[in-house]
């Protein structure tokens, strides 16, 4: 197996699914973003929000994200791409768990993922040990070792028992992390005998 450094990209395959009471069905819902912008221009001000559906009766709930703005306070290419409904901006907002919890009950945020592997040719191969970088552009409740252990095809006990006789390192450490969830910008050192073939991988 090859030892040279790979950038693994974990990438969410759904969004977050928020909960809240729905007032048409009189109970607490999940609702699913629509992937769609309310935009509504009021003379010189703009109010924008990301839409939800609710996933049994499909009522709207609109998140706010900006009210009573001055359009001069936002960069017409934002604007332009709420009003194109930019999936790239709309995920962005629907992964801003922090905006969100103060408007629903609680978040879903239990997404499958997928695991894209690149290798990176410049970089000099690292023996014994290959070098992993995660790059994490949305933020994924999912725990490293979990990560670790799909991308390797092993259990999770594997992988903890990996990183306690030092064949898996990782960077930065602390106490726990493979239990804590994965961050962009983690470094994954590994013996490269340990490595597989599979270049993406997905799991829920």
């Amino acid at each position: 197996m090859g030892s040279r450094p790979e950038r693994w990209r974990i990438r969410p395959l759904e969004l977050p699914r928020p909960w809240r009471y729905c007032s048409a069905c009189a109970v607490a819902r999940e609702f699913v973003c629509t992937e769609r912008f309310r935009v509504n221009a009021q003379k010189k001000t703009l109010d924008v929000w990301l839409n939800y559906r609710c996933a049994a009766c499909e009522d709207v709930w609109k998140l706010p994200l900006f009210e009573r703005r001055s359009v001069s306070d936002l960069d017409p290419v934002l604007r332009e791409a709420f009003a194109s409904h930019d999936r790239a901006l709309v995920w962005k907002y629907a992964f801003d768990v922090g905006h969100l919890r103060p408007h629903v009950i609680r978040v879903d945020t239990n997404v499958p993922v997928q695991i894209e592997r690149t290798t990176l040719a410049d970089a000099p191969a690292a023996v014994p040990y290959k070098s992993v970088h995660l790059a994490v552009p949305l933020p994924c409740d999912v725990r490293l070792e979990r990560i670790l252990a799909a991308a390797f095809e092993v259990s999770r006990t594997t992988v903890q028992r990996w990183h306690e006789s030092d064949r898996l390192r990782i960077a930065p450490d602390q106490r726990g992390v493979l239990r804590k969830c994965v961050r962009d910008g983690q470094r994954i050192d590994v013996l490269a005998e340990l490595d597989v073939s599979a270049r993406t991988v997905t799991f829920i």
